[in-house]
């Protein structure tokens, strides 16, 4: 029969048996009805339906109904629906078990890094259930030799160190938290793996250097070691690793994760954010005055001159900052403090360098500044307003 019928054929269904738990098959290509097990067919009312779903089929594995796959892994799960997170799993493949495909979803998934379609399969005990095609080797069995789609020969977790750029793992914080920090998220920070080379180059704030590797090698669980060089891996999740090395005389560990999207454009939502904060600022000015702490201009290009401010020496201000500076919009609020704000700013003074930061908020005749002393300040988010705040009003100024 296998030689005659192949699999997604069409048949007559001719008798059924409930103690047996089979299907009695007729078709023109068979010499004699042939029984199967019920779990070998799928029945349908007509012949229209039978056929639709044959052509469904036939589709969904590019017209070829022969594939079958090979487990690349112990204990690959089988689920009962394409989801890997839910609590689906119905069943676990052996490392070489076999199993029918009979489906395919249109569309590869990443999952966690790794990408690949999900196949819908039949064991040979008649398990039917989904299982993501990763470590999955496809084949024809007349040509097992032709391999249609396999899972990598090498270790799954190598392939997704050497396939990804690994950022620094405060990045997806920032994301997360809507507060990036421009001075340390960049795109050309993180560890950027060049497997043609055997390298991978590592680009931080603090230092740059390239781990030139004979190989990936596992040495723990999920822990692996870039032979030739000082380089540990170890993956805590598939989206998260930690890395440890020496580096002129001292050792480095450092928690790294893939970032979703492009880097590039986390940064320039961020520089737009900033532009039109600070487009905020001038349409409300640009230029201020206070009775007790000078007058104060916003100038294009972030700049700003401030004079007269001598009350705020050296509480807010350090004595000898000069008048004149650079606006810098970097500071972010948290939740409860954005409900009595507009923002924040930071004045960067060009005689010393000092940098006084102020919680603002507009107001139609003016624009309100509150000091935010550095110990209220973390990973440049204001946390707190001070109990007893310096509060300065500037009413605006000029024509």
């Amino acid at each position: 029969m296998e030689e005659t019928l192949v699999s997604g054929s069409v048949v007559s269904v001719t008798n059924e048996s409930d103690l047996n738990d089979t299907y009695t098959i007729e078709d023109a290509l068979l010499e004699s009805p042939v029984t199967l097990e019920r779990w070998r067919v799928d029945l349908y009312e007509t012949e229209e339906e039978a056929v639709a779903a044959a052509e469904s089929y036939s589709s969904q594995l590019d017209g070829n109904t022969r594939l079958y796959a090979r487990a690349g892994r112990n204990a690959l799960p089988m689920r009962s629906e394409p989801d890997s997170l839910s609590n689906n799993i119905v069943y676990r493949l052996r490392e070489d078990e076999v199993v029918k495909l009979i489906g395919r979803q249109s569309e590869q998934t990443d999952l966690e890094g790794l990408v690949s379609y999900w196949y819908e399969a039949l064991t040979t005990t008649g398990v039917r259930a989904w299982v993501f095609g990763y470590t999955l080797s496809v084949y024809d069995p007349l040509d097992e030799a032709v391999v249609i789609d396999s899972g990598p020969g090498a270790d799954p977790l190598v392939e997704l160190l050497l396939n990804n750029v690994w950022r620094p793992i405060y990045y997806l914080d920032m994301i997360a938290n809507g507060a990036i920090d421009l001075d340390l998220f960049k795109a050309e920070y993180g560890l950027f793996p060049d497997p043609e080379h055997h390298q991978l180059e590592l680009v931080l704030r603090r230092h740059t250097t390239i781990f030139e590797y004979d190989d990936i090698v596992n040495v723990g669980p999920r822990k692996y070691l870039a032979e030739g060089t000082s380089l540990q891996i170890t993956f805590q999740r598939n989206d998260e690793l930690s890395i440890q090395y020496l580096l002129d005389g001292e050792q480095y560990l450092l928690a790294m994760q893939r970032v979703p999207g492009d880097v590039q454009e986390y940064i320039d939502a961020e520089v737009e954010r900033r532009v039109v904060e600070y487009d905020r600022v001038l349409e409300h000015g640009p230029s201020f005055a206070s009775d007790n702490y000078g007058e104060l201009e916003f100038l294009p290009d972030s700049q700003f001159t401030w004079t007269g401010y001598s009350r705020l020496v050296p509480v807010a201000i350090p004595e000898g900052s000069g008048a004149t500076g650079t606006v810098d919009l970097g500071l972010f609020l948290t939740a409860e403090l954005m409900r009595s704000y507009d923002g924040a700013l930071t004045f960067r003074f060009s005689a010393n360098r000092a940098a006084a930061s102020f919680m603002y908020t507009f107001r139609n005749d003016g624009i309100r500044l509150v000091y935010v002393p550095q110990t209220d300040i973390t990973d440049r988010l204001v946390q707190r307003q001070s109990r007893n705040p310096l509060t300065l009003f500037f009413s605006i100024s000029g024509p």
